[in-house]
């Protein structure tokens, strides 16, 4: 394994142990969790020593013509020689992140990646790891905030569903009880009429019989009252639990209301980009990977098309990163309204957008591309009165029965972006041999 390949790794291992612990994450604990790795100091301090040690160059002159010092003359080449893998091992752990970014960290995020890939001098990238720390102890936070609410939230409904619980028994035993009642009362009833039915007879006494029946009268009387106000008092304890369930259950729904709109503001959150208001990287990755699914289960074709803005650097240097966003989201709103309902629209990061064009094969999807192309080409941005020139560089691939892992078309349709970017821009390439480049119109 490369020296920056075990140095992401481990970087990454240290992020998720501050993530699954809930550590505090800032540049004093980061800085001791590393110290204590030793896979983290021998990649980054233990060759300094050894190259010191074993090399032997001649010795450099300076800018005034006198040798150097052997040992800065190794330094300074240890350090060239280093400089691309930690830039790498850097890149690959914000690759790594890049998924959970989202609004105001977008901007930092791809500022920090240009940086890095920019830089020169391996003291100034060395100190890029308070950057990117800062960064992923945000994201951390919020993803512990986002959890401990989800938490409380089920801690709450886990006791509510108790009481409802309780409730129920209650009512159970409430039925039962007025069971008891009601069948005692049925039982003396028919006892009383039993007693008269066997008391009459051809040698009963008259008055006897009359004395009889006048008890049990008054006793089925006494039984008839007392039920009714049982009845009474029953009814009465029953609408007032009744009213008490329907309360609990009209304030469990104003509840679940809300979660549901939380829930639907989270999803917002995690799968829609906050700029453009499409889909964001996250749902692309989970999107493609249930089409490549469905592809190996049912051979249902699909096609990627990969979109650029052509110079939107220039755009946003020469007429500020307003006027730059302003242009990102209204060409998101052109290519939506090009696709059909259909199709997935994303922003993958920066000015890169990504369509994934459903039972739609290499030939239809060039065409779908070249429409995109001509749209943007076409529609006039404007930005305090002034024109802004816009167009895109777009690439085209198709779903093939090769592809294992959904890296691998996107690979492919991100080297005919490419393709079409060195070629001139404003054109459409695909990986099609027989489609390789659509017509494009002059600038």
């Amino acid at each position: 394994m490369k020296p920056a390949e075990a140095l992401s790794e481990a970087v990454m291992d240290v992020l998720k142990e501050f993530s699954q612990k809930r550590l505090p994450l800032h540049c004093a604990s980061l800085r001791e969790i590393f110290a204590a790795r030793e896979e983290i100091v021998s990649l980054l301090a233990s060759d300094v020593e050894t190259n010191i040690k074993e090399r032997q160059p001649s010795a450099a002159c300076g800018e005034s013509g006198h040798a150097l010092p052997r040992a800065e003359v190794n330094s300074k080449e240890w350090e060239l020689e280093q400089l691309p893998d930690l830039r790498e091992a850097f890149l690959a752990v914000l690759e790594g992140i890049a998924p959970a970014i989202k609004g105001d960290h977008e901007g930092r995020f791809t500022q920090l990646q240009e940086e890095i890939c920019g830089c020169q001098s391996l003291k100034l990238l060395s100190s890029f790891g308070t950057q990117v720390g800062t960064i992923v102890g945000e994201l951390i936070q919020q993803a512990v905030k986002d959890t401990d609410y989800s938490n409380d939230f089920l801690f709450e409904l886990s006791k509510d569903l108790y009481q409802m619980e309780q409730q129920l028994s209650t009512y159970q035993d409430f039925n039962k009880e007025g069971y008891k009642i009601s069948n005692e009362f049925y039982t003396d009833i028919l006892s009383s009429t039993t007693d008269i039915n066997h008391a009459i007879g051809p040698n009963t006494n008259e008055s006897g019989l009359r004395g009889l029946i006048h008890s049990k009268l008054i006793m089925i009387s006494e039984s008839i009252d007392l039920k009714r106000k049982s009845d009474e008092r029953r009814a009465s304890e029953s609408e007032i639990k009744i009213n008490e369930l329907q309360n609990d259950l009209k304030a469990h729904e104003r509840e679940l209301l809300q979660i549901r709109k939380r829930s639907e503001s989270l999803e917002k959150d995690v799968f829609i980009d906050e700029l453009t208001k499409i889909s964001n990287r996250r749902s692309y990755d989970l999107h493609i990977k249930e089409c490549l699914r469905e592809y190996k289960r049912s051979a249902k074709q699909f096609s990627l098309i990969l979109i650029d803005i052509d110079h939107f650097k220039i755009i946003n240097d020469s007429y500020g990163h307003k006027a730059g966003d302003k242009c990102l989201k209204e060409i998101a709103q052109r290519i939506k309204s090009t696709l059909r309902k259909s199709d997935f629209l994303a922003r993958y990061g920066g000015e890169e957008l990504v369509v994934i064009l459903h039972e739609c094969d290499a030939k239809n999807a060039v065409n779908v591309a070249e429409n995109i192309r001509r749209r943007i080409e076409n529609t006039r941005f404007y930005y305090h009165d002034e024109t802004i020139p816009v167009t895109v560089s777009l690439g085209v691939t198709e779903v093939m029965s090769s592809d294992s892992e959904p890296e691998a078309p996107f690979v492919r349709v991100d080297e005919a972006m490419y393709r079409a970017k060195n070629e001139g821009r404003n054109r459409v390439c695909s990986t099609s041999a027989q489609f390789a480049i659509t017509s494009r119109s002059s600038v």
